[in-house]
């Protein structure tokens, strides 16, 4: 009941006539009106109804946030829950894998491993449901992920995981580290190429003399030899001789271009000029005639800056590197293209490829698979291409033939006054 003050008629006296009257009306006035009201009912819903609002609105606006940040990750995010089923992905993961990001929802986690490596996936997924766990990136494992079209490439994963209303889900964060490791693998080699070419040098400087001078009283000899009568057996031996001779000097003049740091001369250069002059070159070499050569160079092509006699050297290199793996019969291609700021020369070949085992070592200084080889070509090779700023690609697969991809920066142009 609400509080108040009821006001009643006055009662009659007992000498006066009582007249029947309507029952007095009965009034309510409010009390102070600075006394606080309960609220309603009504009330009490709009209040919570609002409040629910604002915290809804908030937890929109939570999720839209962390969607927002998954989607700018560099990494790739994937949720897989116990089952080991695929329950998001963030757009980096269905790019770095090349599937749609429909494609990936409800799949099996193990279409992202390489299938040599899936047995042994799925027993350490069951582990780390068993036991989940925190593990940071980069614990030294050496992880592969799986395109949809089967190619592989190095990963490095962290997992964490979640408790939700379904369970424990685990959180994967991937990163592609295959630039990374060619950096790396650059680097190194950079550094193995600089020592062992100060080594070169100076083997090549304190050979170089001695064997010209023994070259030179060889060549001397065999000129001499009918006037003073060598017999045939001697003139044969110094032929031989004159034969290593030469190819000892042959041998220390590619050390000396091999520990050479630098083109001594920078230029803007043609690439496609520079490849014709190239092809002519190798058309000059015995045995050439058994290899077809297929050209397809891009025009105009911007200049790049170098020294265009070393680079001449390079693209020769290559080649005649092609025609010695491909043998009797086979066919080279030498393409040029503009793309991403970079300048490129593609050399193939229907050769018989290079073994997985055998790929990492072709730059190496004197690694080679052939009975008379120096083991020099591909090392200046690549050693001119680095100083030039530039990279050389290879990609071979026994039986499949090898490609090599030189790219180089673009010149940049001049300022204008």
């Amino acid at each position: 009941m609400r509080a108040g003050v009821v006001v009643t008629a006055p009662r009659p006296r007992a000498s006066e006539a009582i007249t029947p009257r309507p029952s007095p009306a009965l009034h309510w006035l409010p009390m102070d009106s600075g006394q606080e009201r309960s609220p309603s009912l009504q009330e009490e819903l709009a209040a919570a109804t609002k409040a629910r609002q604002r915290v809804e609105g908030a937890l929109r606006d939570s999720e839209n946030r962390a969607r927002v940040l998954l989607e700018a990750a560099s990494e790739g995010v994937i949720v897989v829950d116990a089952a080991g089923r695929i329950v998001s992905v963030n757009g980096r993961t269905a790019q770095m894998f090349g599937y749609g990001r429909e494609e990936l929802i409800g799949a099996p986690l193990e279409i992202l491993v390489p299938a040599r490596l899936r047995e042994r996936h799925v027993h350490h997924r069951h582990a780390f449901f068993a036991e989940p766990r925190v593990r940071p990136m980069g614990r030294g494992l050496d992880l592969a992920g799986c395109r949809k079209d089967g190619s592989e490439f190095p990963v490095e994963i962290s997992l964490s995981y979640v408790q939700t209303e379904d369970g424990v889900q685990a959180l994967g964060f991937v990163s592609d580290i295959t630039e990374r490791l060619a950096a790396e693998r650059a680097a190194r080699q950079a550094d193995r190429l600089a020592a062992i070419g100060r080594l070169a040098a100076g083997v090549a400087h304190e050979v170089n003399n001695p064997i010209g001078i023994i070259a030179s009283r060889i060549e001397l000899m065999l000129l001499e030899a009918q006037d003073n009568g060598l017999p045939p057996a001697v003139v044969a031996d110094l032929e031989v001789l004159h034969r290593h001779a030469t190819r000892i000097a042959a041998i220390a003049q590619k050390l000396l271009s091999f520990a050479r740091e630098s083109p001594r001369e920078h230029t803007r250069i043609d690439l496609n000029a520079i490849v014709r002059e190239a092809l002519l070159l190798f058309q000059r070499d015995p045995g050439h005639e058994a290899v077809q050569i297929h050209t397809a160079l891009a025009e105009p092509l911007p200049a790049v800056v170098g020294d265009s006699g070393a680079l001449q050297q390079v693209v020769l290199n290559i080649v005649q590197n092609s025609r010695q793996a491909i043998g009797e019969r086979g066919e080279i291609a030498v393409t040029t293209l503009h793309e991403a700021g970079q300048v490129r020369v593609v050399v193939r070949d229907t050769g018989p490829g290079i073994a997985p085992d055998v790929l990492p070592k072709i730059f190496d200084p004197f690694f080679t698979t052939k009975a008379d080889g120096t083991g020099l070509g591909l090392s200046i090779t690549y050693g001119i291409v680095r100083d030039h700023h530039g990279t050389v690609d290879v990609e071979s697969r026994p039986g499949a033939g090898t490609t090599f991809t030189l790219s180089f920066p673009v010149a940049v142009e001049p300022a204008r006054a």
